[in-house]
C-alpha cells in the first residue's frame, strides 16, 4: 500500500515551483513509475458477462459429445442422445467416439469393448435407425467427417486411412499414416485432417493423404481442433494450448494452462477461444492478449467438453457437458476482431477501386490503377476503415505524462486505451503538458496494431491552456503491411487483367440483353450483373495463390417478374426468360474469351443459388426427375449445411425443394451447353435463399464460377 501511495504521488505530480529539468526529470520518473503500476495490475475482462443461461436435463452423463450447428448429441456407455435427452440409438459395445454428419442427417458411431472396434451409421431423425454397417475393416481407432459432409474419414489400426463417401459408403481412396490415431478433425475449407495419437500430432492433404507435417510434442494430446475459418488449428495438452497457423505451420500462440484441460474450441471470430480447464472450469482467453481472459466456473462439475455454437439468429453461446445436463452460456463483451473486420472491408473496397471506370479508357486505367496508387490507396482505406470503428476512441482516454527526451525533444503521452505516442515539444514548453486535462486532439486518425488494437496515427494536438498545437504524424509507419505480405492482396496485373476482361463479360451481356429485348423475352426491368474479381488464397501445400471469381446474377421488378422470370411454382430455366439470359451470357463467355480459364484437371468451385419467395404451395407440385433423384443431398441454407430430398414419387412440397431444384436445374443447363468444363476438377454447391416476402421478384438463380489457381 505504501509503494502504491508513492507510485500514485508521481503519478499525479505537480510541476508547480520546478526548474525545466526537475519537472522534465519528474516527468520521466512518473512515467516509470506509472508503467510499473499497470504492469504489476493483472488485466481482467469485465465487458464479457454471461446474459443468457440455459439448461438441458440429461438422465445421465454426457461423455462423447458433438453439434450439429446448435444442436448437441452426445454417447453414454452403449447409447446415444439427442438435447432433448431422447435415447436415439443404442449400440452393442460402449461408445468411444460420436461423430454427427455436418449436414446434420446421420452420426457416425465408432464403439469398443476393448478388444474389438466398429463403425456403424445411424439416421439422426428416427431412433435406431442403422443406415450403414461396416462389417469388415481392420480395427478402426477414429472417424471424422469433412466439413462439407461429403466424406467420412476411418482411420484404422495399421496405420491407414479409408475415405468413404458419406452417402453411398462406397470406399474411394485409402491412404497411410505416420501412426494409428484416436482423435481426427476437418478443416473447414476441406484441406487439412488433423490427427493425434498418445503425444503425437500430424497433418494430412484431405486430397492427396500428404502427411504435410509431423508437430513435434512430448504430452499427452487432449484434443485437437480448427478454426471456423480454417487459418488455425490447436493441440490441447495437459499444459498447454498451442495455436498454430495453417499456412506455415508455424506456432502463432501459446496458451500456458494450470489443471487438468480436457478440450478447446474457437470462438467463430477467430480471436478468442474457449477451454475446459477442469472438472468445474472453462477459461475463455483473447488469442491477442492472453491477460485478457475469463472464467466460468460450474459447480456441478463433470466438464469434459466445450463448443462455440450458433443459434438461428446467429447469437453465438458456450455450450458444455455438466453432471446430468448440457448447458448453453450467452456471452456478451468480446472484444471484436478489428483485424478481421478492417481487413474485409478493405478487401472489398480496393476490389471496387480497382474496377475500369464507365469512360476510362485503357490507358487512363492504367495511370489510375497500378502498384504504387494501390499501396496508397490500401494505406488511406485503411486509415478511413480503423478511423470510423475505433470511435474517436482518444477522447475517451486518460491521458498522463511519461518521460521527456531533451535530445530529440519527444514528450511520452500515456493513455490508458491506446498505446503510448511520442509529441514533438520544445523544452522550454513541456511545462504547459502539466495538466494533461488541457490536451485537446483534433483530426485524430487511427490504425490497428498486429495485436488487434487501435493505435493514434496522426492528431493536431491542442492544448486549451496555452492556445498552442503540436503535431503527432505517424501516419507512415508499417500500417497494416503484415496483411499484405501476409498474401491478402493479389499482383497488381491480374488485378487489371480482371477489370478489363469485366468490361468484355458486360459486352456479351449487354449483346444478349439487347437480342432478348428484340423477341419480347425480357424488358428493361431484367437487370442482370456480370462481375470478374480475383482474390488471393492458399492451397493445401501453403502455396500462395490467386483465385479468380466470375459472377452472373439478377434481379425483376416487381411488377414484371411474373412474366419475366419463374412464374409461381416453376422450376425450369425454360420457363425464366431473365435466367435464360443469364445462361447464355454464361454459355457464350466460356465459348470465347473466358474460355482460357477451363483448363484439364485444374479445380473449379460452381457455387448456384436458387431462390423462392414465401407463397406457400397448397399439395404437391409434380417433378419430372429430369434433373436427377435427390436424398440426402447437402445444401447450404443461410450459410449452414444441411440435408434435402427431391424424389419423382414424392413431388416438391416446400419451398426449399422448389429453390433447390431451380439451382439443380442451372446445374444441368451448365453440364449441358459449357462442356468443356467437363475436363475440370468440378465442385458444384448448392445454395438456397427463401424470403419473408410473397412475389416473383424473390424467384431467381444467379451462379459463380471459382477457377481455383487460375494464373
Amino acid at each position: 500500500m505504501k509503494q502504491l501511495n508513492l507510485i500514485n504521488q508521481y503519478c499525479t505530480v505537480s510541476f508547480n515551483k520546478q526548474s525545466i529539468r526537475e519537472k522534465i526529470a519528474v516527468a520521466l520518473l512518473s512515467s516509470l513509475l506509472c508503467s510499473i503500476s499497470y504492469a504489476q495490475m493483472p488485466a481482467q475482462n469485465n465487458r464479457i458477462s454471461i446474459s443468457k443461461n440455459l439448461n438441458y436435463r440429461q438422465t445421465v452423463n454426457p461423455a462423447t459429445l458433438d453439434n450439429y450447428l446448435y444442436s448437441t448429441f452426445y454417447g453414454s456407455e452403449k447409447e446415444c442422445y439427442n438435447l432433448k435427452g431422447f435415447a436415439i440409438s443404442r449400440s452393442s459395445m460402449k461408445i468411444v467416439s460420436m461423430k454427427v454428419n455436418p449436414t446434420g442427417a446421420s452420426y457416425a458411431v465408432l464403439s469398443s469393448n476393448g478388444k474389438k472396434n466398429h463403425v456403424d451409421i445411424f439416421d439422426a431423425y428416427l431412433v435406431n435407425k442403422k443406415i450403414y454397417e461396416f462389417k469388415t475393416m481392420v480395427k478402426p481407432t477414429a472417424i471424422a467427417y469433412s466439413k462439407d459432409g461429403r466424406k467420412l474419414f476411418i482411420a484404422l489400426a495399421n496405420n491407414s486411412l479409408n475415405v468413404y463417401n458419406a452417402q453411398s459408403f462406397i470406399l474411394e481412396k485409402t491412404f497411410s499414416l505416420p501412426f494409428s490415431p484416436d482423435l481426427m478433425e476437418t478443416s473447414n475449407n476441406n484441406y487439412y485432417l488433423v490427427l493425434s495419437g498418445g503425444s503425437s500430432a500430424a497433418i494430412a492433404d484431405i486430397e492427396t493423404g500428404a502427411i504435410r507435417i509431423v508437430l513435434p510434442n512430448t504430452e499427452t494430446i487432449r484434443y485437437i481442433s480448427f478454426s471456423e475459418d480454417a487459418s488455425m488449428f490447436g493441440v490441447l495438452t495437459n499444459s498447454s494450448l498451442n495455436v498454430y497457423a495453417t499456412t506455415t505451420f508455424a506456432m502463432k500462440v501459446a496458451i500456458p494452462l494450470v489443471g487438468t484441460p480436457s478440450h478447446f474450441s474457437f470462438h467463430p471470430e477467430g480471436k478468442y477461444t474457449s477451454i475446459a480447464l477442469s472438472d468445474n472450469t472453462i477459461l475463455v482467453v483473447n488469442l491477442t492478449d492472453l491477460n485478457d481472459r475469463f472464467s466460468i466456473t460450474d459447480a456441478d462439475g463433470h466438464i469434459s467438453y466445450v463448443r462455440f455454437v450458433k443459434d438461428g439468429k446467429k447469437n453465438t453461446y458456450l455450450s458444455y457437458n455438466s453432471l446430468k445436463a448440457i448447458k448453453y452460456k450467452l456471452l456478451s463483451g468480446f472484444s471484436p476482431n478489428y483485424t478481421k473486420m478492417l481487413k474485409e472491408e478493405l478487401l472489398a473496397r480496393i476490389e471496387e477501386w480497382s474496377k475500369i471506370r464507365d469512360g476510362e479508357s485503357i490507358e487512363e486505367y492504367k495511370m489510375r490503377v497500378n502498384e504504387e496508387s494501390r499501396i496508397k490507396q490500401i494505406r488511406l482505406f485503411e486509415q478511413e476503415i480503423a478511423t470510423k470503428m475505433a470511435d474517436n476512441m482518444v477522447m475517451n482516454s486518460t491521458i498522463t505524462l511519461g518521460g521527456y527526451n531533451p535530445d530529440n525533444h519527444m514528450l511520452t503521452l500515456n493513455f490508458d486505451n491506446l498505446p503510448t505516442v511520442y509529441l514533438t515539444v520544445p523544452e522550454r514548453e513541456v511545462p504547459d503538458f502539466m495538466t494533461p486535462e488541457n490536451l485537446e486532439f483534433r483530426d485524430a486518425v487511427y490504425g490497428i496494431t498486429k495485436d488487434d488494437k487501435f493505435e493514434l496515427l496522426y492528431a493536431n494536438v491542442y492544448n486549451k491552456a496555452t492556445g498552442k498545437q503540436y503535431v503527432f504524424n505517424n501516419l507512415n509507419r508499417q500500417s497494416l503491411d503484415f496483411l499484405t505480405a501476409g498474401g491478402n492482396f493479389v499482383p497488381i496485373e491480374f488485378v487489371q487483367q480482371a477489370s478489363m476482361e469485366e468490361v468484355k463479360l458486360n459486352s456479351i451481356k449487354q449483346g444478349i440483353i439487347d437480342n432478348a429485348i428484340k423477341q419480347n423475352l425480357i424488358s428493361d426491368h431484367t437487370n442482370i450483373q456480370v462481375s470478374t474479381s480475383v482474390v488471393s488464397d492458399y492451397d493445401a501445400s501453403g502455396n500462395k495463390i490467386t483465385n479468380y471469381k466470375i459472377s452472373f446474377n439478377y434481379t425483376v421488378d416487381a411488377q414484371y417478374s411474373a412474366y419475366e422470370d419463374f412464374p409461381a411454382g416453376k422450376y425450369k430455366i425454360s420457363q425464366s426468360n431473365a435466367a435464360k439470359s443469364v445462361l447464355k451470357i454464361v454459355a457464350q463467355a466460356f465459348e470465347s474469351d473466358f474460355a482460357q480459364y477451363i483448363r484439364e484437371g485444374k479445380k473449379v468451385l460452381i457455387n448456384i443459388t436458387g431462390s423462392a419467395d414465401a407463397l406457400p404451395i397448397n399439395g404437391v407440385i409434380a417433378y419430372d426427375g429430369s434433373y436427377g433423384e435427390f436424398e440426402n443431398e447437402p445444401y447450404y441454407l443461410n450459410g449452414d449445411l444441411s440435408t434435402i430430398n427431391v424424389t419423382k414419387n414424392n413431388g416438391i412440397r416446400k419451398n426449399e425443394q422448389l429453390a433447390f431444384i431451380r439451382a439443380a436445374a442451372v446445374k444441368d443447363y451448365i453440364q449441358t451447353n459449357v462442356t468443356s468444363l467437363h475436363s475440370m476438377n468440378t465442385n458444384y454447391r448448392y445454395n438456397i435463399e427463401l424470403s419473408d416476402q410473397k412475389g416473383g421478384k424473390y424467384r431467381r438463380i444467379n451462379v459463380e464460377f471459382t477457377f481455383i489457381n487460375a494464373f
